[in-house]
């Protein structure tokens, strides 16, 4: 909670904090080129988390946070802004393969689902803090914003020295399902093979989450933006939050739904509902704003759930269940790469407004690509007994 309160506000000052050295569409392309850099260092850096330990490279993501805040205290330029966006991007390597191979370290496997869901409460909770705190703050100096996040980075790492030492790798344990880096040592000579058995609903499911995460990186570049603007309401001081919150007030409940209705409509409606409602959040920088980042929450998870339980049901074996959520969070990580490009490119040209429109207009596609193919689909649906497992965590808020 504490690493994504500072984090997160961090993360979120870094389009309008580029805006004031960097032209918009340049800005798009230093974020955007920051999330290629994960994406690209996401297996070494799991090979290292396994050799040297979770914790303790706990620790290094702390620090490189704090090296990375520690430029800000120089003022904000074009070489300290540079700087503050890669370490600060070291620091998101680390973090997330990181804390969860440490909480599975330490968890029973039949339990590990409880206490990953645990890590996404807090998750969301340090979101929300983040978004508001960025609100407060955006206006005064640069050196006041870095001192904020260093005191709570310190706590951070005070609270990580504090945690219990490392028991052993996850992967003597066997419990690799949620663990990216792991899964991508294999994503070459796996993932054809695997995506083409469980078609169509593989395609769709990683389709879904590309143009998902492409919209989610596009509202995490143009909001900031807006806020530092001062175009919205005062509602717009918390707004960010809605989507993750969405997930934490009522997502036991639509995976409930999902187990009980028809996933082929289920499927259908959410991609509607999310696309349309994506469409329109960018035009009411208020409360419309929040109801529609509500239901379009709402649309993508029941979406994501249905083609997670199909998917499931058509992997009759479910020994390759970790390389597909591997494949799921890959995808994931490409969207939160293109985002910020795309938005910075359109962001001059086009505003906030239609900007996210074009967010939304992603998912439409795929809404479209669905309707077409579920015409050709024959085997309907089954609703299986046994227990769905936790789908792939997706990220709202950013890597």
């Amino acid at each position: 909670m504490l690493f994504k309160f500072a984090g997160d506000t961090h993360f979120t000052a870094m389009s309008p904090f580029g805006e004031r050295v960097f032209p918009v569409w340049l800005v798009g392309i230093f974020i955007g080129l920051a999330s290629f850099l994960q994406l690209i260092l996401d297996v070494p850096a799991g090979f290292i988390l396994d050799k040297y330990g979770y914790r303790k490279f706990l620790k290094v993501a702390v620090l490189l946070f704090i090296l990375a805040d520690s430029f800000l205290f120089l003022g904000l330029d074009k070489n300290t802004y540079l700087l503050t966006l890669f370490f600060g991007s070291l620091g998101w390597l680390f973090y997330g393969p990181g804390v969860n191979a440490y909480i599975l370290s330490h968890t029973p496997k039949e339990h590990s689902g409880i206490f990953i869901s645990f890590r996404d409460t807090f998750d969301a909770i340090g979101v929300v803090l983040g978004t508001i705190l960025f609100s407060m703050v955006i206006d005064v100096p640069v050196q006041v914003i870095a001192a904020i996040i260093l005191v709570i980075l310190i706590a951070t790492f005070i609270s990580i020295c504090l945690s219990p030492k490392d028991i052993v790798s996850v992967h003597v344990e066997k419990k690799t399902p949620t663990q990216n880096f792991y899964i991508k040592r294999h994503f070459l000579n796996k993932i054809i093979k695997i995506i083409c058995k469980l078609d169509p609903a593989s395609w769709i499911l990683l389709l879904t989450t590309l143009s998902s995460s492409i919209f989610y990186a596009i509202i995490w570049f143009v909001i900031p933006l807006v806020i530092a603007h001062n175009e919205g309401s005062g509602i717009m001081n918390w707004c960010l939050g809605i989507f993750d919150l969405t997930v934490i007030l009522i997502g036991f409940w639509l995976g409930k739904l999902v187990d009980k209705m028809n996933k082929r409509i289920l499927v259908f409606l959410g991609l509607l509902v999310f696309s349309v409602a994506g469409m329109f959040l960018g035009f009411d920088f208020g409360i419309l704003f929040v109801l529609l980042g509500f239901l379009a929450t709402v649309g993508d998870e029941i979406s994501s759930l249905a083609l997670w339980s199909w998917l499931y049901v058509l992997d009759k074996e479910h020994s390759e269940d970790g390389v597909i959520s591997g494949v799921i969070n890959f995808f994931s990580d490409l969207g939160w790469a293109i985002g910020p490009i795309l938005a910075g490119f359109l962001y001059s040209g086009i505003g906030p407004e239609l900007t996210i429109a074009v967010g939304g207009l992603f998912i439409l596609i795929v809404w479209i690509i669905y309707t077409i193919k579920i015409r050709e689909l024959r085997p309907k649906f089954s609703l299986s007994l046994d227990p769905i497992p936790k789908k792939p965590h997706k990220s709202r808020s950013n890597r």
